[in-house]
């Protein structure tokens, strides 16, 4: 065996051995994926949930707006159809003490709805959820 052969294997080895030194070095080759969290700076909150009419399941959800007292407002994306649907709305600037939301709704058969609830930012995710229906549980 020549040095010439010998020079590409003992390199190899050499790049697997700084290669092992860097990695316990670092603490690891790989990190596990943290999960997704809420920042103490983070404003943007998704309120999410199920949004119902009563008394009968002609009586569909047609709309839904929402308001907050922090000057945001607009139409909530609903989901599906009939007495009873998924909504979701997003906000961009929730303040550390949170904002207090109006939840309008329209129903086919009795007309508009009103509630008046707090929001804040979660612990954890970006996501709170609040289902806004006349029984429980607020179901499909």
């Amino acid at each position: 065996m020549t040095a010439t052969s010998a020079t590409p294997r003992i390199r190899r080895r050499f790049a697997g051995l700084v290669a092992t030194v860097l990695a316990a070095a670092l603490g690891g080759v790989a990190v596990a994926p943290q999960p997704a969290a809420a920042w103490p700076w983070e404003p943007a909150v998704t309120l999410n949930g199920k949004v119902g009419c009563n008394y009968a399941t002609t009586n569909t959800v047609t709309w839904a707006w929402v308001e907050a007292t922090n000057g945001e407002h607009g139409w909530a994306t609903l989901s599906g159809s009939g007495m009873t649907r998924p909504y979701y709305f997003d906000f961009y600037n929730v303040g550390t003490g949170g904002t207090t939301v109006t939840f309008k709704w329209g129903c086919s058969t009795d007309g508009e709805h009103s509630t008046t609830f707090g929001l804040n930012r979660p612990s954890t995710g970006k996501t709170a959820t609040r289902n806004i229906c006349y029984w429980s549980p607020c179901s499909l």
